[in-house]
This record gives structure tokens, sequence and C-alpha cells, in this order.
């Protein structure tokens, strides 16, 4: 991943000025200012963490109030599709002092054979900004240091498809569109509490540009609400709004849907983000919502950075996005919480594409071992 770094962009200096709070986003121009914002706080005040206008209502919405499509900036490239957005691949830049680094799949990850190599697990991860390890750099996200734990002999491969700023319904297009050809054997999903609510808000830029009604991931739930071409922004507002939890289960359904149909175990994981804090009520609507969507493992690591100050774990004031320290703690708790799961689906691999729950086999009373880990709520 090493390479000579590139000079900075205009966007990626705002980044680091929005960070550290030292420029307003008013008043800073066109996407710079509104990706940025989003990267930094997706969120209302941290006694909510998901009611009221978040960062990303910002960024679909312009202050001349119509939705438009964002620029993608130096990091990323535009996509004519639901995503908006992917990461340039093979691109190479430092940004607040992170080096940022992407493989030609446009991942920000070590470079990887697209076929498998015979006896290497693969694990597929759809994320955010939080998975993609933002801020911190490369290598020290929870996701190098997952496939350094599990794989140190390079039987273990962590792939990171995440992309900052995506809703859970535009991980999971991408993941559909690049994750699948590279042969995944275990797909873990990445959320966090902001994902309540989060889809409809994107949902309200996408539609009236005649995205998403076509998406699998979204149909069921537009019909439910009555979204049609031609509406609005105001009309589709009003209609999404009291759907939020529908959109996201709709978005779950078809994460496991998809991953059954190829025989591919998925694993949700919900994080927490630094100082923000997530009511129980919120926590246990985001596990009830995954339980009952059929995910095959659902891990609440929401309470990971409980008990220690924020300012220890941020990548910089005010910011959610977690330092090396708490990627390393998340990385912990997920390793704890993910270990023998991921063995099981290193052995199927290696067994001619045998079943890696079937193989976990069932522990004394029933339950799978991996239920009775810290952070694991059973099926």
């Amino acid at each position: 991943m090493d390479g000579p770094a590139r000079p900075i962009r205009p966007i990626l200096g705002t980044a680091a000025l929005l960070a550290w709070g030292l420029v307003p986003p008013d008043a800073i121009p066109g996407w710079p200012a509104r990706v940025c914002v989003a990267l930094r706080d997706d969120a209302p005040p941290a006694r909510d963490d998901r009611s009221g206008r978040g960062y990303y209502e910002k960024l679909i919405e312009p202050a001349r109030g119509q939705p438009s499509p964002p620029d993608p900036g130096v990091l990323a490239t535009p996509v004519a599709d639901i995503r908006e957005y992917v990461l340039k691949p093979n691109f190479v830049a430092t940004a607040g002092g992170a080096r940022w680094t992407t493989n030609s799949l446009g991942m920000r990850d070590a470079s990887y054979a697209r076929i498998k190599p015979d006896g290497t697990c693969r694990v597929g991860l759809a994320g955010d900004s939080i998975a993609c390890g933002w801020g911190v750099d490369d290598g020290l996200g929870f996701e190098p240091l997952l496939e350094r734990s599990w794989g140190r002999g390079g039987e273990v491969e962590v792939l990171n498809f995440a992309v900052p700023g995506h809703a859970p319904g535009q991980r999971w297009e991408h993941f559909g569109r690049v994750g699948w050809s590279t042969g995944p054997d275990l797909v873990i999903f990445e959320g966090t509490t902001a994902d309540l609510g989060w889809d409809e808000r994107r949902l309200r830029a996408l539609i009236p540009r005649g995205l998403g009604p076509e998406a699998p991931s979204y149909r069921e739930a537009l019909a439910a609400a009555g979204v049609v071409a031609g509406l609005s922004p105001a009309e589709v507002k009003a209609r999404l709004r009291p759907h939020r939890e529908a959109i996201l289960a709709g978005v779950y359904r078809r994460v496991v849907a998809d991953c059954r149909a190829r025989g591919v175990p998925v694993a949700w994981v919900l994080l927490p983000r630094v100082g923000k804090v997530a009511s129980q009520a919120d926590r246990a609507a985001m596990v009830d919502l995954a339980r009952a969507s059929g995910f095959d493992r659902t891990v609440d690591l929401s309470d990971a950075f409980d008990g220690r100050p924020a300012p220890s774990l941020a990548i910089a004031p005010g910011d959610f996005h977690p330092n090396a320290q708490g990627h390393a703690l998340l990385a912990s708790r997920l390793v704890a919480a993910l270990g023998d799961y991921v063995s099981s689906a290193m052995y199927a691999s290696r067994t001619n594409g045998g079943d890696p729950l079937a193989s976990a086999g069932p522990a004394r009373g029933g339950a799978s071992p991996v239920s009775r880990l810290p952070g694991v709520v059973p099926r």
C-alpha cells in the first residue's frame, strides 16, 4: 500500500479544518463543505443519536432547498446509480496527517488477487466511514487489525468495501456490484445507530433525480410509502419519514436474501460513534430489526466506548470517528465476538464450500458458542 503521497487537494484541507472546528461549514462553498460536514457529524446532539436534522441532510439538501447530486471531489468519483459516488481506485493522499490509499478495486485496503487463492478464507466488509477508517492512517482501522489477528499466515483476508457517507442501502448496492466478484466466504455488514433514518434522508435527494425505486433494497418500502416518480422533494420527504424503520428493514432483508442465495453467512455488527450516545430504545430497535431480518449473527458493540472520555477516542474534538485507539478497541471486541465464526468459515472454505454455520456446531444447550460471547445476540 505504500507509495508516494500526492499533494493535498482543497477538500482534504477542508476536511481537516472542519474536523477540528476551525472553519464553519457555511463559510465554505460547494460540495467540499457538505461532504466534509457529512464525514464529521451525521447526527444531532449526543442526547439523541438519530432525531432531528443530521449532516447528511445538509449533504443532500443544498442551501437553495433543492436536492442535487453531490460532487464527489478528490476522494471519490460519481456514478449514475443509487451509490452516487465511490472511492477512486489506485489513489494515494494525506489528509490531516492521515495517509489514505485505495487499491485497484477502489477499496481503502491492500491489493488482493481478484480470484481468491486456494485455501484462503475471504471476509467481505460492507460499511461506512467508520469501517473505512476515516481519520486514521492506513493499517490502523479495525478492518486491517482484524485481518492481522485472524490471518497471520495469510489464510484469512478481510476485504474492505466500505465507502464514507454511504447509507445502508448504498453500502449493499456497492457490495453487490463489487464485493461478490471477489468470492467472499463470509460477509460482515457494519452499521451504527445513525442508520435509523439515514436511507430515508438519502432517498429524498435520489428520488427526484429518478434514482431509488428500482433498487431491490428500497423497492418494497417505497411502494408502501406511495413514493412514485414526479413527486416534489417536499412530498417525498413527507411520505418517507413515517417509513424510516421499514426502509432500513427492507435493506436488511435484501442483505440476508442475497447472502443466502449464494450460501454465504452474514453477520450484522452495530458499532458506536465517539461521543454520540444512543438510547437503549434505539439500540434495541436496531438489534430487533437485524434479528427479524435473519442475519446469521447479530453483534451489538454499541457499548464499546462506554465509560471512556470521548477526547481520548476521537480523531479530533467533536468528531465521532474513532482514532487508532478506538479502532483497536473495536477490533478486540470483534475478534472476541466473531473469531470462531471466522474459523468456521475458514474451515468450510477448505472443504469444498461447506456450510460454515453447520461446521461450527451447536454449543451445550443448543446455542452457538458465538452467541454466548459479549455483545452477541442469538438469532
